[in-house]
């Protein structure tokens, strides 16, 4: 007979992976846990380490120490309203559909997970709420040689790219937002090949009608999504 004791932990192993996509209903769930080779064959180890690798990157609570990410690099999705918020251990960054990104140092996240409200508390001391997770992603740790790069080889990473005066949001389009007096202006450029792409270095890209462009010089490059690790 098979040990009954392994029945408890490997419960606890369904609810935390389970709890951090809980948008899947039970049989999605298995279905997708069955495409991953955890089928009729599969032995409790294999299902629980399968389990623990879903939780890894869509756990049910933002890994956190003292109020700020304790490791990796995080994708947090809030509804009402929509954000898309990337937490680091030193900065987030703050995206919301057509409108300019934001990046901020902060002091400290609230515990937070799907389901939570999404809450920050920044260096001056005052806190801002950024709708109700909806998931959390643990970002890949890969990251493509932009320098050189093909439109069709970024894939679903997105890298948002600070100028001394603007900045820029680079997905399979760029898109830069500027001051301009009171008002924040946009400009959405198509990509083919960017030809440099470095800190202190301008960015020169071959845009969409084959015209080679250059932009101001670049201060900093970061990471705001990547490919779900799941799946890479």
């Amino acid at each position: 007979m098979d040990d009954p004791t392994r029945i408890d932990p490997t419960l606890e192993s369904l609810r935390r992976a389970w709890e951090g996509q809980p948008d899947l209903s039970l049989p999605t769930f298995f279905a997708m846990l069955a495409n991953r080779g955890i089928g009729w064959g599969a032995s409790d180890a294999e299902l629980v380490a399968e389990l623990e690798r879903q939780a890894g990157v869509h756990p049910p609570l933002l890994p956190l120490e003292g109020g700020r990410i304790a490791a990796g690099e995080w994708l947090v999705l809030a509804d009402a309203p929509t954000y898309r918020i990337t937490a680091t251990p030193t900065h987030i960054i703050v995206r919301r559909p057509d409108t300019q990104p934001v990046v901020w140092a902060y002091d400290s996240i609230r515990p937070t997970g799907p389901g939570r409200p999404f809450t920050i508390r920044d260096t001056e001391g005052f806190e801002h709420r950024f709708g109700v997770v909806s998931s959390l992603m643990r970002l890949s740790t890969e990251r493509p040689d932009l320098e050189g790069l093909k439109r069709q080889s970024l894939g679903d990473y997105v890298f948002i790219i600070r100028f001394c005066e603007a900045i820029g949001v680079l997905d399979h389009g760029l898109h830069i937002f500027a001051k301009e007096n009171r008002r924040v202006s946009r400009q959405d450029y198509s990509w083919q090949h960017i030809e440099q792409c470095g800190p202190g270095e301008d960015l020169k890209m071959i845009l969409g009608g084959g015209e080679l462009a250059r932009f101001g010089a670049i201060k900093d490059i970061l990471v705001a999504e990547t490919p779900n690790p799941l799946f890479g």
